[in-house]
């Protein structure tokens, strides 16, 4: 657990707004885990999964992370490659195999559309799914530097408009 803990370290050193992120992402995924059921090491491994989601970016470059513009192609592949990087990362630690490839999946989509390995449905893992929501809700209600927060209300509309699509139905 040290290890992990020194990885979300590093992450908060790197960006403390993305750390920021992952705690509240955190919190979120194991509130939402508890409701549907999940207990003991499923929680466990959705937490810190859900802390480390992004730890990844440690691996991306200070001015694709701070851009307050669109990304260029070549910059979003970039950012899409730290989901395995991070998972890599995780993967090292003994013992948290769950953890990495819950981080690893934590941003796919239910059609397929999301990445790494466009995983879809049933093949993402409960917790990705969850993590991957939690993420996505988080993002709409906070200040980003290219537009401002949804309204919760609006960011709720917008996980329902996205259910069977991106999210899980």
């Amino acid at each position: 657990m040290t290890r992990l803990l020194a990885l979300s370290d590093a992450l908060a050193r790197k960006d403390a707004e993305t750390a920021i992120h992952s705690r509240k992402v955190a919190d979120l995924a194991e509130r939402v885990g508890q409701r549907l059921g999940m207990f003991g090491q499923q929680l466990r491994a959705l937490r810190w999964a859900a802390l480390l989601h992004d730890v990844g970016k440690i691996e991306v470059r200070d001015e694709v992370l701070r851009k307050p513009g669109a990304l260029t192609d070549e910059e979003f592949e970039e950012i899409k490659a730290h989901a395995a990087g991070g998972a890599e990362m995780v993967r090292r630690v003994p013992f948290f195999g769950k953890v990495s490839s819950l981080v690893r999946w934590s941003h796919e989509r239910w059609d397929g559309g999301g990445y790494p390995d466009g995983l879809c449905g049933d093949e993402i893992p409960l917790g990705a799914r969850v993590i991957f929501a939690c993420d996505a809700f988080d993002a709409m209600v906070s200040d980003r530097p290219y537009r401002r927060a949804m309204t919760l209300r609006a960011a709720v509309v917008e996980l329902r408009a996205g259910a069977g699509s991106q999210f899980d139905p």
